[in-house]
């Protein structure tokens, strides 16, 4: 579906290439016309600031991003459900951003469908959640050979911490150790600190 952004082209221009007050006016005034403010463009806008390394810009925009896909999920969800889409990483940082529940398992299925390139943004959002079902969702991707969907695993793993996240990382360790893996080592340090914090020595035998 082709979406009007007649409208809102000022708006988008103001967002793109305007100083920091004529910005955040900007994505106030995006986010008043939620109910029908085309998110394709402001999805890409996002995208442009991420590849640039704009991060006040991409923050100021991420705001009324999740603050519209709160109220108006359907854009996003679609966007999201199609992993080839050219828009799909801003969108599914969006949706992890807004850490509904419903929105874990929607990206949980997509780990066997997800394209390998696109993995590393996947396993990043699914890692922003608090749940029992992330450990071992993500546990298997610690055997991968691509870095970028290793270290995200790792990330994601830490972040959550316990004592099933520091079991899988052990078992992953051992692993890399097997393969001769220079990750190996980088495991180590993980599991090392994460045996220093007392909420993850419970009920871990050494």
């Amino acid at each position: 579906m082709v979406e009007d952004t007649g409208r809102f082209e000022d708006l988008f221009e103001a967002i793109k290439g305007g100083d920091g007050r004529e910005l955040r006016q900007a994505c106030e005034k995006v986010l008043l016309g939620w109910r029908d403010v085309p998110v394709e463009p402001l999805l890409g806008l996002k995208d442009q600031f991420h590849r640039l390394e704009l991060e006040d810009r991409e923050s100021c925009l991420d705001e009324a991003l999740v603050s519209i896909a709160e109220k108006r999920p359907a854009p996003f969800t679609q966007i999201v459900t199609e992993p080839a889409h050219p828009l799909w990483r801003p969108a599914v940082e969006v949706l992890s951003l807004v850490g509904d529940m419903h929105y874990l398992e929607l990206f949980l299925s997509l780990l066997p469908l997800c394209p390998r390139k696109n993995l590393p943004f996947l396993i990043r959002g699914i890692g922003r959640y608090d749940s029992p079902k992330v450990v071992p969702a993500l546990a298997p991707f610690l055997a991968s050979d691509g870095e970028g969907i290793f270290f995200e695993v790792l990330l994601a793993m830490r972040r959550i911490g316990g004592v099933e996240a520091l079991r899988c990382l052990r078992e992953g360790c051992m692993l890399k150790r097997r393969e001769g893996s220079e990750m190996a080592a980088v495991l180590e340090n993980v599991v090392r600190e994460m045996e220093g914090s007392p909420g993850d020595q419970a009920g871990v035998n050494p």
